[in-house]
């Protein structure tokens, strides 16, 4: 279908689109994975897709697994969780605020990392469409309204402050709803600082770029798009961004990757979003790879095939924790094992980040200050009833066990929900809380309120014990997990995008909004001046109303 699209100068040029798609995501993954299948989706519908995210050889291989080009941005994920002392310390103790602290400084330190990626995108590879992520809408928005290039965000997850009795992302709840200041004296005045931190490193790019006698004509005029990118406040505004937080206005089309069962739950409040399933890949496409894939090679999952017959009496346990950590890898290995010893129950363990095998459990028993009749009954336990594996293909694999234990990542929690079997969530960070949280008031399990880090081996065999002994869990899943399953985030995502393209961008609604947008923020911003000014000015004649007073005595 042939539509029109208004370049930075206003004028408009003929384009078939959208035909060609970029996705911008970050993180570990678990975050990525999601937009794999949101990638996979819309090639399989005809369009071209090119994938901004971390240079990490998981995403690497992710990506290549399913035909989709991989453009690195930003740092090695994976080797910054393994290698960042302050980072990984931070993780294996459960210190959520150092943890977030390494995170700020990463970014301080690669925003250029970030930034340059894009801005060559943007400019050899213009795509007729942008999709970002949450943590990545600052983009969206400079595609937006610098080069007039459409863009929807994407989420994983989302979160309100709006509860008085429950603060989000595992944040602390304050008395009569104090929690909210959290949001409003911290993260959006952090969120800003960031904005402008990217907006002045792309405009540095772009200036650099127009001097060095490099100007493309993909930008659409690159000088004017330099000048335009000298101030955040020529499209956004403080004020803008606060107001879209507080109020749950998204300053894009948003669409949250997320059952509108945990909707219900957890953001009762938040109705002009739009809630469509988890983007998953589908099991067939897990196990199509015939060679050494994400999801683990067909030599591998022969072996799991082999375990799961042999304990057809028994279904075993799935703990994974993905990309977190508990304590150490050491106790982390030895805290599982003791779990399934405890509870009696047989179990498939996912190494994960924290390397967990066979190997690494008899290194941590060795070095253990357990007796010697403990130890061999560790590794006795481990050989004759647990399997580790590397990767495994959830969809997979989930619906064949008895419960599946993990730390409450999103992508993770839907795979849980989808496979009908109950789930426990031990949480660590962010999110992690509110889906453990969610695991409880569906019915579904068991979601831990404490730490991962402080859960006893005690405290997680007796959760295993009451839901192997719980029908009423185990049918609730089973409930839930036909509900789910009847959605599908990335083929929902497909639809919007061409139902947004024929009544937004086709329509021009999209550049009039742009237009209309641009003269708002203007107003706002002279109207904050003259406030600003006029304060100033009584600032300064009180103070020389009261220099005056103070001399005349």
């Amino acid at each position: 279908m042939a539509s029109k699209r208004r370049n930075i100068d206003g004028e408009e040029t003929e384009k078939l689109s959208p035909q060609k798609i970029t996705i911008m995501t970050t993180g570990s993954r678990g975050d990525i994975q999601p937009f794999v299948a949101i990638g996979f989706a819309l090639k399989k519908a005809g369009y071209t897709v090119r994938v901004l995210t971390n240079p990490s050889k998981t995403h690497a291989m992710l990506l290549k697994d399913f035909d989709l080009t991989h453009v690195p941005f930003g740092i090695d994920v994976d080797a910054f969780l393994k290698d960042d002392k302050d980072a990984r310390k931070s993780m294996e103790t459960g210190d959520t605020l150092k943890f977030f602290g390494c995170i700020a400084s990463v970014i301080d330190d690669h925003t250029l990392d970030v930034c340059k990626p894009f801005a060559n995108e943007l400019r050899d590879h213009r795509p007729d469409l942008l999709l970002v992520s949450y943590l990545n809408r600052y983009f969206g928005l400079h595609a937006k309204h610098v080069c007039s290039i459409p863009s929807i965000e994407i989420r994983l997850q989302h979160w309100a402050f709006d509860n008085p009795a429950r603060a989000p992302m595992g944040m602390p709840t304050l008395p009569l709803g104090m929690h909210k200041l959290i949001q409003t004296k911290i993260m959006i005045p952090q969120d800003y600082k960031n904005f402008k931190k990217f907006n002045k490193c792309l405009s540095n790019i772009l200036v650099s770029e127009n001097e060095g006698g490099r100007c493309d004509h993909n930008w659409d005029n690159t000088e004017i798009v330099s000048k335009s990118t000298s101030c955040l406040d020529d499209f956004l505004l403080y004020d803008q961004l606060y107001e879209s937080e507080v109020s749950k206005s998204p300053l894009l089309p948003t669409i949250v990757c997320q059952s509108p069962l945990l909707q219900d739950v957890l953001h009762p409040t938040s109705r002009m979003l739009r809630f469509v399933g988890s983007a998953i890949i589908e099991q067939t496409d897990q196990i199509a790879t015939p060679g050494a894939g994400s999801f683990g090679c067909v030599s591998e999952r022969k072996e799991l095939e082999c375990f799961l017959s042999s304990n057809a009496g028994q279904k075993p346990v799935y703990m994974g924790w993905g990309s977190m950590i508990r304590k150490s890898t050491q106790e982390m290995s030895i805290f599982a094992i003791e779990t399934l010893m405890r509870s009696e129950q047989k179990g498939i363990i996912l190494g994960g980040a924290a390397g967990l095998n066979m190997e690494v459990l008899e290194a941590a028993v060795d070095a253990s200050t357990l007796d010697n009749n403990q130890r061999q009954d560790i590794l006795q336990y481990a050989k004759q009833n647990v399997m580790f594996v590397e990767r495994a293909p959830h969809e997979w694999l989930f619906p064949q066990v008895s419960m599946t234990i993990h730390h409450g990542g999103a992508g993770t929690l839907n795979a849980a929900l989808r496979a009908g079997v109950p789930t426990i969530v031990t949480p660590i960070f962010g999110d992690q809380y509110d889906h453990s949280f969610a695991v409880n008031a569906l019915g579904v399990g068991i979601g831990f309120e404490q730490q991962l880090q402080k859960i006893s081996v005690d405290n997680l065999s007796k959760a295993i014990t009451t839901i192997a002994n719980d029908p009423i869990i185990t049918n609730r899943a089973k409930e839930v997990g036909e509900i789910v399953q009847s959605e599908n985030g990335s083929n929902a995502i497909v639809e919007q995008v061409k139902k947004y393209w024929a009544e937004e961008v086709s329509t021009k609604s999209f550049y009039a909004e742009i237009t209309d947008w641009k003269i708002i923020t203007k107003e706002k911003k002279s109207s904050n001046d003259r406030r600003n000014l006029f304060q100033r000015v009584v600032f300064t004649a009180a103070i020389v109303v009261a220099g005056l007073s103070f001399l005349m005595k």
